[in-house]
């Protein structure tokens, strides 16, 4: 799923890193506003805060999607274009 906040398009898909360096995912649920719950998951064994995607990016500030690695598929395509 994607959402849009003030203009920038988010995949709630993949584990979101806030500017404050917290990590958080989306649990699938939407609050009663229509945002998107997400769950704080870099405190291991405690019990996460959920925040709605809104107050998440108001608090916490914007969020950037967790690096992908590089797959050898993805460098010979690059490597083909260029050639």
């Amino acid at each position: 799923m994607v959402s849009i906040i003030d203009g920038a398009r988010i995949d709630l898909d993949r584990e979101q890193i806030a500017a404050d360096g917290t990590r958080w995912l989306w649990t699938c649920d939407i609050s009663e506003s229509g945002q998107p719950l997400m769950a704080r998951t870099d405190q291991p064994g405690q019990p996460g805060e959920t925040l709605p995607l809104d107050y998440l990016t108001r608090w916490h500030g914007p969020v950037t999607p967790e690096p992908r690695p590089v797959t050898a598929a993805a460098c010979r395509r690059v490597l083909e274009a260029v050639s």
